[in-house]
């Protein structure tokens, strides 16, 4: 429906509203956010999206065409992200911001004009449950017939484990679909990778996750394994993974994700193809757990899983393109600023105030407390004046 479509005599704007509109005086915009960059693989497989906020920030949503004619849109729900997983390009950059639910929206409305999408993964930048009010909107409006229509069973939202929202899904979110990034089956290794594993215990997940399992008769959930050569990928892993999932063969699908190449201090690699078919061969025969293995789709274009981090080519890094992490209310200030493009050095010299700065913040600061000192002395007159 176009804007010219929509019926402005039935009461629903208020009759300025609808005056503006008319006569295009309203300054309107369809949308807040716009696709600052498009971008498809060789295959013609995936299209990656970069979006640019109305505050100047970046994301990513990536549009990918299965060969049995299904499309799934990857959509983003942080700017970056803090959980800080060791093999995640996402996860080096810090949270610094949450999207709004139109914000989120507004991803799969560029993308449609891309491909008819009728899947939804929150698997794209950001950990969704950190977001949580807002990707409970976004659903609501995806899943709302007057708007995308969208069946909840094909929307499906990823979490390391965010234990206390992993609770309330299936309350705010029914028939949503969850995802589990596990990517290690003993809590001394996961930690190691998921650095967060330290607040979310895996005993405490698994006690969760079954709880989930628990609330409906056709309740399943994707176990995300991302393989990382040399770290989590020989035998004794698959078997342990094995043994964490006995007795929920009919309830788990296990998706083993072999590392897409990223640029992060861990400096993790790729296993071997034997290594990941030795795990699936433990898990499926000796275990009877139903295993994938992730096809990677859009790697030549930074859009596989794991790689969302705002590269396209010729372009800056991500740490060049975006401000650092800052400390604020979240009810005052939802993202920091971007930070204009510069290269490393200029960045080491931005970092330490020169004098004069220095001299006119401090300025600033007696100016600030000789105020506040002259309120407080008229606020005691009047008081003893009463």
């Amino acid at each position: 429906m176009t804007l010219g479509e929509v019926d402005m005599d039935d009461g629903t704007l208020p009759r300025i509203v609808v005056e503006r509109l008319r006569d295009g005086t309203s300054g309107f915009e369809l949308y807040t956010t716009r696709v600052a960059h498009e971008s498809a693989s060789s295959d013609g497989s995936t299209t990656k999206l970069i979006v640019e906020l109305q505050d100047g920030h970046k994301i990513e949503a990536c549009v990918m065409r299965h060969a049995k004619g299904r499309t799934t849109l990857c959509v983003s729900s942080q700017v970056g992200c803090k959980m800080g997983c060791t093999f995640c390009a996402t996860g080096t950059l810090g949270e610094l911001g949450n999207l709004a639910s139109f914000e989120i929206l507004e991803q799969l409305a560029h993308a449609n004009r891309v491909a008819a999408v009728r899947n939804v993964v929150f698997m794209g930048m950001g950990e969704p449950l950190n977001n949580y009010d807002s990707v409970i909107e976004a659903i609501g409006v995806m899943t709302d017939d007057k708007a995308f229509a969208l069946s909840a069973s094909k929307i499906t939202v990823s979490t390391v484990g965010v234990i206390p929202r992993m609770r309330t899904l299936t309350r705010d979110a029914p028939g949503t679909c969850l995802a589990l990034s596990l990517h290690a089956p003993t809590q001394e290794l996961r930690q190691k990778i998921v650095p967060t594993a330290t607040a979310y215990k895996l005993d405490d997940l698994m006690r969760v996750l079954e709880e989930y399992l628990a609330s409906g008769p056709k309740m399943k959930t994707m176990i995300e394994y991302c393989v990382l050569g040399g770290v989590n990928d020989d035998e004794t892993c698959a078997e342990k993974l094995g043994e964490l999932f006995r007795g929920k063969e009919e309830k788990i699908i296990l998706n083993l994700i072999p590392l897409n190449p990223t640029d992060t201090p861990a400096g993790h690699v790729p296993p071997t193809p034997e290594a990941v078919r030795k795990m699936m061969e433990i898990l499926m025969k000796k275990y009877g757990l139903f295993v994938t293995r992730r096809h990677t789709m859009g790697d030549d274009i930074a859009g596989a899983c794991g790689q969302l981090a705002l590269k396209t080519p010729g372009d800056p890094d991500m740490e060049d393109m975006m401000a650092p992490r800052r400390t604020t209310s979240a009810a005052k200030v939802r993202r920091a600023p971007p930070r204009e493009e510069r290269t490393s050095p200029t960045l080491v010299e931005a970092s330490q105030p020169s004098s004069s700065s220095r001299a006119q913040r401090t300025e600033y600061a007696l100016i600030g407390v000789s105020v506040l000192s002259a309120g407080m002395l008229a606020y005691a007159l009047y008081s003893r004046r009463r």
